[in-house]
């Protein structure tokens, strides 16, 4: 069993999204993400979708400067708890 993982911070990364993917199978515990200027990939409301199912405590999450994000992004964001 991996180590927890409360908070991870991605930063200038074009890859994001396979790093999300990687995590999605190691960490359960995930409290805060931060991700700042990175690509999520061509669905990036795909992404943070799994993000919200696979993280249901996630207290904290931050996007700055990321893309793509558009208003489904948000929306799917917006059903959260």
């Amino acid at each position: 069993m991996a180590p927890a993982l409360h908070s991870l911070i991605v930063r200038d990364r074009t890859d994001a999204a396979h790093i999300l993917e990687f995590l999605f199978h190691k960490y359960g515990d995930l409290g805060k993400l931060v991700l700042e200027h990175c690509w999520l990939g061509e669905d990036g409301t795909g992404l943070l979708a799994n993000v919200m199912d696979l993280y249901p405590d996630l207290e904290s999450l931050s996007l700055t400067h990321c893309r793509p994000i558009t208003p489904a992004t948000y929306n799917s964001i917006s059903h959260q708890k």
